[in-house]
């Protein structure tokens, strides 16, 4: 884990379809980028009635690690990242005892989704 800086955050279209974010990092000198078009995208509109809101989990969560309450002020926060394969995949406050990791944490959002709907179908299949 090392101790880097947040020198600038990004909310961004991408290909002129999705919306996504990304804090911009500095540790030891060397520029990361943590979030962005990689590790997630929201559709227009926020995504169909379906999807997983990853936007706004982002932000609250980046914020919530920071421990800020607004987006412009994660500008200057320090953070621990975890660095694997020269990506910064985590960011936890400087205490340590708050991570964000946003693979981890869209994937557990994903199943909670998958077991909502499987529930959802086999209730309606039992209640017919």
């Amino acid at each position: 884990m090392e101790i880097g800086t947040i020198k600038a955050v990004h909310i961004y279209v991408h290909e002129q379809i999705y919306v996504t974010a990304e804090l911009e990092l500095n540790i030891k000198g060397v520029n990361y980028i943590f979030g962005g078009h990689r590790v997630f995208l929201s559709g227009m509109h926020g995504g169909e009635s379906c999807d997983a809101p990853y936007l706004g989990r982002f932000l609250f969560r980046c914020m919530h690690v920071c421990n800020v309450e607004s987006w412009d002020l994660l500008k200057s926060s320090k953070v621990l990242a975890d660095i694997r394969d020269g990506r910064v995949i985590a960011i936890g406050s400087t205490s340590g005892h708050n991570w964000f990791n946003p693979t981890k944490e869209f994937q557990i959002m994903e199943d909670e989704k998958e077991q909502t709907g499987t529930s959802s179908r086999i209730n309606s299949k039992t209640s017919g």
